[in-house]
């Protein structure tokens, strides 16, 4: 008796399965019919693919820009700390985790520095916000790509090198953005 049960409410489950979700390609393929990440976001034309493509491009700059901006942001956290020279020098990881682990001379427990450690805090805060954008994004364009679609998986892969070149590009100074 349970093991007709079992039977039928795998029998349910697959023929749920089948009616629903077997329409979702598992291989890439390159096609303007689309649904992207919302069932409601139908894409049926080229124009429409464009213009997603187009949107999923600037996610994906806004995205490599968000994460020079927190390295920036730690950057200068580090410098109000007094743990680094150069507010555009890049940090090994060794001297990030040592920066937290000794005390520095700058922040002491007595209130008349309690500026310093407001803006370190409120920088921490910052990017700590911009954090739960960055991986909000990051799975965003993860699921775009997992549509499957050839056009949005280069868009997502072009994107994030322009967007890597861009963000060194002003990182280096070579593109003043930051003044």
């Amino acid at each position: 008796r349970f093991t007709w049960s079992v039977n039928v409410l795998n029998l349910l489950i697959r023929s749920y399965y089948t009616a629903n979700y077997s329409k979702m390609d598992m291989t890439f393929y390159f096609s303007s019919n689309l649904t992207l990440l919302f069932q409601s976001w139908n894409i049926s034309s080229a124009g429409q693919l464009v213009g997603a493509l187009v949107g999923i491009f600037i996610v994906v700059l806004f995205y490599e820009g968000l994460k020079m901006t927190r390295e920036v942001l730690l950057g200068v956290t580090l410098k109000k700390n007094g743990r680094l020279s150069a507010p555009n020098s890049t940090t090994p990881l060794l001297t990030i985790q040592q920066a937290y682990k000794r005390p520095s001379p700058h922040l002491s427990h007595t209130s008349s520095n309690s500026g310093p450690r407001f803006a370190i805090v409120l920088i921490h805060l910052l990017q700590f916000g911009l954090r739960i954008v960055e991986v909000g994004l990051a799975y965003l364009l993860m699921l775009a790509v997992m549509t499957f679609n050839g056009w949005l998986f280069l868009t997502v892969v072009l994107g994030a090198a322009v967007g890597y070149f861009i963000s060194n590009l002003v990182r280096c100074g070579c593109l003043p953005l930051l003044g």
